[in-house]
């Protein structure tokens, strides 16, 4: 289990959940507050002892760099959601993991944000440690293809052609109507 914040708390509250949560063995606890307020980062981190999780709202290399240098992040424990498919697009994001690479993060502590099908595809090219999911929640752009089986909370990706939503029929035929 993860708890998300969605950005929402100062760094008061944010330290008065982690007290709470911190009797819990969550997975991580995302996104306390802004993901550009270093501070907040930097003190929470040192608070507080699990997992954090933050980068969902950073689309560049820039803020990407200025997270990873001023934020406090531990690349032992924590994790990064830099969304593979809104950061300006693949060729940013690699240069993000780069980036990455050269401070010492390794990619199993990325799992992007979102449940995005190029995410997932992303995800397994490049080796990633997993991607977000919450389908049915942004129908029908996050949901699974619809010959996915989900087993022990993993899926495996189809050899279909393309980028993961030829197989999700609603989607198919939505996009299908576009052109």
């Amino acid at each position: 289990m993860a708890v998300d914040a969605n950005g929402r708390f100062d760094l008061e509250t944010a330290k008065t959940y982690a007290k709470i949560l911190s009797g819990f063995d969550l997975m991580w606890y995302e996104e306390a507050g802004d993901p550009l307020d270093f501070e907040l980062q930097r003190e929470l981190c040192q608070y507080y002892d699990g997992a954090m999780a933050t980068g969902e709202n950073l689309f560049s290399l820039q803020d990407a760099r200025n997270l990873i240098r001023y934020a406090g992040l531990r690349p032992e424990k924590d994790f990064l959601q830099f969304d593979c498919a809104l950061s300006y697009g693949l060729v940013e994001y690699l240069r993000i993991l780069e980036m990455l690479k050269a401070h010492h993060w390794s990619l199993q502590r990325l799992i992007p944000h979102g449940g995005h099908q190029l995410s997932s595809h992303i995800c397994a090219g490049l080796g990633l440690g997993g991607n977000e999911a919450y389908p049915e929640v942004f129908t029908p752009f996050g949901n699974f293809p619809d010959n996915y089986v989900v087993e022990d909370g993993y899926i495996q990706l189809t050899e279909t052609p393309g980028i993961g939503f030829e197989n999700i029929s609603e989607l198919y035929q939505l996009m299908r109507g576009l052109t």
